[in-house]
């Protein structure tokens, strides 16, 4: 019953810390320089939109819910883990906000009309940025894990376990529609 328990709160912990590590991310450079490749299509621009909201949206969900934890579970840490994890919150935040900048400028080139290529090239530092939040996240999890595995009952591990699924699986989503941008 403890190594239930034990799994659920580190479930928890995972999504606070994924989420908290995917915004660790940023360091993505967008070089967009002028070529003579053709306009984007209108597909790239609905992709390139879908993308922004994806992202978008995540990071709003993400704020709400890291907030929600934090406010509901945070009584149970220290004051040293209880910092750690706002500062965590706080770093998951602005990887996602550098990610949403990445899929704005994408989506900035498309409906501007720019080459395909300065398109493709906004496109993979998106996913670039994708990724580095995507292995920072796997990061968190690993860091948040023990600081969670004890304060939980049973059916709050479950509960965490849930959000997680459903926050990874989102996070996924996302991932999925930066990739899916073909100018």
């Amino acid at each position: 019953m403890r190594r239930a328990s034990a799994s659920c709160s580190a479930s928890a912990a995972a999504l606070l810390a994924g989420m908290l590590i995917t915004v660790l991310l940023g360091s993505g450079q967008q070089a967009v320089a002028a070529t003579t490749a053709a306009p984007a299509s209108t597909n790239g621009v609905a992709t390139a939109e879908a993308a922004y909201r994806a992202v978008s949206d995540f990071r709003v969900q993400s704020r709400q819910d890291l907030s929600g934890f934090l406010t509901k579970y945070g009584g149970r840490l220290t004051a040293e883990q209880n910092a750690r994890a706002k500062a965590l919150a706080a770093q998951a935040d602005m990887t996602l906000a550098q990610l949403e900048a990445k899929t704005r400028a994408t989506r900035s080139l498309a409906r501007a009309g720019a080459s395909s290529a300065r398109i493709r090239r906004a496109a993979v530092d998106a996913n670039v940025a994708y990724e580095a939040a995507a292995a920072a996240t796997a990061a968190a999890l690993a860091e948040f894990q023990p600081l969670l595995q004890d304060k939980l009952s049973l059916f709050e591990g479950f509960q965490a376990k849930l959000d997680l699924d459903t926050s990874l699986r989102d996070f996924a989503d996302v991932g999925a529609a930066v990739k899916a941008v073909r100018p």
